[in-house]
């Protein structure tokens, strides 16, 4: 691994490129705890357009309690394997069943290098997506669920009307070879944190963690993700409309939502959620998207509620 990224990789864990049954090659990241007597595994999904080493002083929180980690870039994003890799910022998926695909490849790796029980699940934002299906279609894979920031409704930066539009018009817009038309150059995109002050972004609101993330993304351009296709964003859409129609099934789920949020819809989450009285769900009012990455309070608020969750 590249010396400056390297640096921001949380000590003592296991790098492994590993294909996933369509052929995608992914990074996965494994850090063991020390001692025999573990609890267990968690299995971290992040979220959109991120990379492993961002949560390194989650991943620490979890091992210094006492579990093993493992998590991973999914494909098209980090290290892992680009849709086109003559054009690297393009980001695609035909599917969101891909993702599915990806996650399976990291419960093959927790298997074949007996990641003890009981398993289970901590996601961000489009991480949340990705596991919610997981939840809906196999319960029993994890033992709880944890949910951060979920994009589970709306992107409130799209207009509505427009994200019904494409949705609607998919086979038209696939005939008219439009599927893979990008919301802005390719070539031109940066990173988020790279393009907007501290003082006006929308994920975090300690300074120091905001310099940290862009000091890994100015030293790492491999890290870069790119600009997502029209077919992506409808791909996404179309598994947000779908598990809204679903039954969660009865299990052990916690949801924190940011009470300062502006980049997922709050209020789609409450809407989806509330007709199942099983689920616990807690807002941390001063924080915004990313609440691994706020103020050390926040984050202390959000930690010690998702542990006492999982040692309950």
């Amino acid at each position: 691994m590249q010396k400056n990224l390297k640096k921001h990789m949380l000590e003592n864990g296991q790098i492994f490129f590993r294909k996933s049954k369509d052929g995608r090659k992914l990074r996965i990241a494994i850090w063991k705890h020390q001692k025999m007597n573990d609890y267990g595994t968690v299995f971290f999904l992040n979220g959109h357009r991120e990379f492993i080493e961002k949560y390194s002083e989650t991943f620490e929180f979890f091992i210094k309690k006492g579990f093993n980690v493992i998590t991973l870039d999914w494909r098209g994003w980090g290290l892992s394997e680009r849709p086109f890799p003559s054009r690297p910022k393009v980001q695609h998926i035909s599917s969101a069943k891909e993702y599915q695909l990806d996650l399976d490849n990291v419960i093959r790796l927790a298997k074949e290098k007996d990641l003890t029980y009981p398993w289970y699940l901590v996601a961000h934002s489009l991480g949340c997506l990705i596991g919610l299906r997981r939840l809906v279609s196999e319960p029993l894979s994890f033992e709880k669920f944890i949910f951060l920031s979920p994009l589970w409704g709306n992107f409130p930066y799209v207009s509505r009307p427009i994200q019904r539009f494409v949705v609607k018009f998919e086979k038209a817009l696939r005939f008219l070879g439009l599927i893979m038309l990008t919301q802005q150059s390719p070539e031109k995109y940066k990173p988020y944190c790279l393009t907007v002050d501290f003082k006006k972004n929308t994920l975090t609101s300690d300074g120091t963690q905001f310099k940290r993330l862009q000091s890994i993304l100015e030293e790492n351009e491999k890290l870069h993700s790119g600009t997502p296709t029209l077919g992506y964003f409808i791909a996404i859409l179309k598994e947000i409309d779908a598990l809204n129609l679903t039954i969660i099934p009865n299990r052990k789920i916690l949801v924190l939502l940011a009470g300062k949020e502006q980049i997922t819809d709050n209020k789609a989450v409450i809407k989806l959620i509330e007709k199942f009285n099983f689920i616990d769900v807690v807002a941390i009012k001063e924080s915004n998207h990313e609440i691994l990455i706020e103020k050390e309070k926040i984050r202390k608020e959000a930690l010690s509620l998702i542990y006492t969750f999982l040692k309950s």
